[in-house]
């Protein structure tokens, strides 16, 4: 065990705090003995790592008393080097005095003296801890300390001695590092910034960049000082984080004959029959920022910046494969985005040979699509939120066509649309939906989401409004989409909300055609496979997201509605579970209003907030996983866990536990963001409203048996009711066969016949479908399991040996087999489910319980 391990939650004073029990000063305890050999010349050797058998530290120095403050210098092994003291004059002074080890003649002694040049630096056991954070560069000991607490992300350290001994310290521990330096706000600190800039570049530093500081700074502030009104902790983390961008800026390598100048990129042309070289103009001049490549480590890519003719400044992604088999196209864009390339030919093919050839230590990671492109770095288009060892990443969808703004404040937001949500299930449903996008792969959860489904006012596009204001906003529809988007339009847009929130306004804008192939196509995360030129496929696009959508109509509302009146299929309708908006209060979708006059005024004023605080709530969730993700992944996958044990009933079907595990997501991350901070609603709100909406919606789909058996039953339940007059009967068929008049005289047989009703027991009515009727009025289904169905809910008469057409004689020595399905089907009436209202606060007719926020017992 180190020195520092065996000393962690120790009192820093407890070593010189046993000298002074001991009764003395020097490590002999004899005062005298002291006095003397501070007056001799010193002898012996510094011990640079205090071992196991030494003297405990002085405690106080015969001049300035006992310390104030002691800071104990740490080797990267955790190894105890020497301490530095401060000591505290009575006119207000202080005096900081190294106390270092020493060993003379065989004997170990404590002495006040600075430890040999060059001395270690203050922080190296944490700079050993984070190898690959970013370095922040104080000075003093007391800096450092209120550095470290302000800037956990960065490994903080000093010198010792002060601003005049920075040329004294050992800077090699610099080596390979990014490096800020915050100088004391005044000459003689920015002095010693700037000689420390350059011994560290000196040490092998990657990138070294100082912290300008504002001029209206008290003389000689610093970050343990306290802050001015005008430049608070948020300030003063802005301009670290801008010398941080600085100071990661990396080598640049260019190849031979070129030079970059402030004029432009450079050729260096040579000359003939021995006369000199001149130096050609290529282009405008332009920052090489780094070189990036995607998270699998291909598509490489020169990243670069320039200004343009008005001084607008533009970061642009340049493809090399690109660059060799598309230059012009390069050339082009670079072009019209405003630098100037000479388009001479010749120094075309030099500027597009410097962009293959140009090398730069920086690595960035390119990211198409936003969400988690590791484990530990999730991607928004204004940046990355990660952990402060991890590579920067490079947003390279079409940011402009997203909404992740921002505006207001997180508190603002807080107090408002945060505060409203409780006692309002559908608003703290619709909150916490928004952050179910980064726990998704947490719990293997498929892409999907939720319709809100209600009449014109009733609130539901407030709710997507609330709900897109922790990500963003300030588009059309805030930080929503319409769902009038061609399906290529819609892949593009998923792709920009993989792991947030995909909101789709109004299902009734997509062509009832197109909805459910949208609906699946949304959910299953991929994008049309698609040829390159050669015939081989490209890589598809990928995404996870959560949906949620509106409109007056629901999912299978809707495809009924066109030409070819498309059943839904359970999968389309348990990928975007509809939810009724109005929750049954007499508000619309509200239950509390607030103070507010009407529910049409608490709508509006959800939107007005909506459009003053947005893009604030979403960011500070993932930062708060990113903080211990192995924790909170764990907590998300419990609570999850617990809402499906708590919801589930025990005749419920597969798709019910399919569909609880999505309402099981939101109330994880509904509660998770409570535990965060970042919602202010108590814990078990979110619970709360997920069991409430998840049972409504369990009634309304249906618990027991499979969606699909129960549409089979109405769809054979209306193509009878819908079509009486095709079926004949038994009788019409023998006497078609004997010549004899039958009761269908006179109608027109241009109907096609389904079959035929006929009573195969007296009483015991039964209509007939023959094969093509059969198809026909099943068209979609799987014929067999749609006859299973029948057959389990009693309603389809099997044939011998359980097969599912019967024979049944229509005639002399003629047998026909049907599918014979009992006139009882007709009495059928999938809305009387049993357990109506039970559990969730709603009656048979629909009124909602005032009741239906409070937390089910055992929460």
């Amino acid at each position: 065990m180190s020195d520092k391990e065996a000393m962690q939650g120790q009192d820093p004073f407890a070593g010189i705090t046993r000298a002074i029990a001991e009764g003395g000063n020097a490590d002999t305890g004899d005062k005298a003995a002291f006095k003397s050999k501070a007056t001799s010349k010193c002898a012996g050797d510094w011990v640079d790592v205090v071992p196991d058998d030494a003297p405990s530290p002085r405690s106080s120095h015969n001049t300035h008393g006992r310390p104030s403050q002691v800071w104990s210098y740490w080797d990267c092994a955790g190894r105890l080097i020497h301490y530095v003291c401060r000591f505290d004059k009575a006119d207000g002074a202080k005096e900081i005095i190294p106390l270092t080890l020493w060993r003379e003649a065989g004997r170990l002694s404590w002495r006040w003296k600075a430890a040999p040049v060059p001395r270690p630096l203050y922080g190296l056991d944490r700079l050993a801890a984070m190898p690959a954070a970013p370095v922040l560069l104080v000075e003093g000991e007391k800096a450092a300390e209120a550095g470290a607490a302000l800037f956990p992300d960065f490994a903080v350290m000093t010198w010792s001695g002060g601003s005049k001994a920075a040329g004294k310290a050992d800077w090699s521990p610099m080596a390979g590092r990014r490096v800020v330096i915050l100088p004391d706000a005044d000459a003689v600190g920015r002095e010693a910034a700037e000689a420390v800039r350059k011994l560290a570049l000196a040490a092998g530093a990657e990138g070294v960049a100082v912290v300008p500081l504002p001029a209206h700074l008290p003389q000689g502030w610093d970050c343990a000082d306290v802050f001015p009104v005008e430049f608070d902790r948020l300030d003063l983390a802005a301009v670290v984080t801008d010398a941080l961008e600085s100071a990661s800026a990396g080598k640049l390598e260019l190849p031979h004959g070129y030079s970059m100048e402030p004029e432009g990129l450079f050729w260096q042309e040579a000359g003939k029959d021995g006369e000199a070289g001149r130096m050609v103009l290529l282009s405008d001049a332009f920052e090489v920022l780094g070189e990036a490549r995607d998270a699998g480590g291909g598509d490489w890519s020169l990243i670069i910046r320039f200004h343009d003719r008005d001084g607008i400044r533009k970061t642009k992604i340049i493809k090399r494969s690109q660059v060799a088999s598309e230059a012009g196209a390069v050339r082009s864009e670079l072009a019209g985005d405003g630098l100037f390339i000479d388009p001479a030919r010749g120094k075309t093919e030099r500027f597009a040979r410097f962009l293959m050839a140009v090398k730069h230590s920086r690595r960035l990671t390119l990211a198409e699509r936003t969400g988690w492109i590791d484990a530990g770095r999730f991607v928004l288009p204004s940046g990355v939120i990660a952990g402060p060892d991890a590579e920067p990443v490079l947003f390279d969808g079409a940011a402009s066509a997203l909404h992740y703004r921002q505006k207001g404040s997180l508190g603002g937001w807080q107090n408002s649309l945060g505060q409203w949500a409780v006692g309002n299930r559908n608003l703290t449903f619709a909150i916490a939906l928004a952050f179910v996008g980064p726990i998704m792969g947490w719990l293997g959860l498929e892409g999907g989401g939720f319709h809100f489904r209600g009449a014109s006012s009733t609130g539901k596009t407030s709710l997507a409004w609330a709900a897109g204001s922790v990500w963003g906003g300030g588009g059309p529809l805030g930080f929503g989409a319409s769902w009038r988007a061609t399906g290529n339009a819609l892949e593009g847009v998923a792709y920009g909300h993989s792991e947030t929130l995909l909101i789709l306004d109004e299902l009734a804008l997509v062509d009832p055609q197109e909805a459910g192939a949208a609906a699946y196509s949304l959910a299953a995360g991929q994008g049309k496979a698609r040829a390159r030129q050669d015939g081989a496929l490209r890589k598809r696009s990928e995404w996870r997201v959560m949906i949620l959508s509106t409109g007056e109509i629901g999912l299978a509302d809707h495809m009924r509605a066109a030409k070819r009146a498309e059943r839904t299929m359970t999968g389309q309708e348990l990928r975007l579970l509809d939810m009724a908006a109005d929750a049954g209060a007499g508000y619309g979708a509200w239950e509390a209003l607030h103070g507010m006059a009407s529910p049409a005024a608490f709508s509006d004023a959800i939107k007005t907030a909506s459009a003053a605080h947005y893009g604030f709530a979403g960011p500070a969730f993932v930062r708060g996983l990113v903080g211990d993700l192995a924790h909170w992944r764990k907590e998300v996958e419990r609570l999850a866990a617990g809402f499906v044990a708590m919801a589930k009933q025990e005749d419920d079907s597969g798709q019910i536990h399919r569909a609880a595990l999505r309402f099981g997501a939101v109330a994880a991350a509904g509660e998770v963001a409570a535990r965060l901070g970042v919602v202010p609603w108590p814990a078990g709100t979110a619970k709360a409203a997920a069991l409430a909406c998840f049972n409504q919606w369990a009634i309304g789909f249906g618990r027991k048996g499979m969606r699909e058996d129960r549409q089979v039953l109405v769809t054979v339940r209306n193509a009878i009711q819908q079509n009486l007059a095709r079926f004949g009967t038994v009788r019409d068929r023998l006497d078609d066969d004997e010549g004899a008049a039958s009761a269908r005289a006179g109608e027109a047989r241009s109907l096609s016949s389904l079959g035929f009703v006929h009573d195969i027991q007296p009483a015991k009515t039964c209509y007939l479908f023959h094969d093509a009727g059969w198809a026909e009025i099943l068209k979609g289904f799987d014929l067999k399991a749609a006859a299973e169905a029948l057959t389990k809910a009693g309603y389809l008469v099997t044939g011998d040996g359980g097969r599912p057409k019967r024979k049944i004689g229509t005639g002399p020595n003629r047998n026909q087999r049907f599918f014979t399905v009992r006139a009882a089907i007709l009495e059928y009436d999938e809305y009387e489910i049993e357990g109506i209202g039970e559990g969730i606060g709603i009656e048979r007719g629909g009124a909602q319980s005032a009741t239906v926020m409070k937390p089910p017992p055992g929460w």
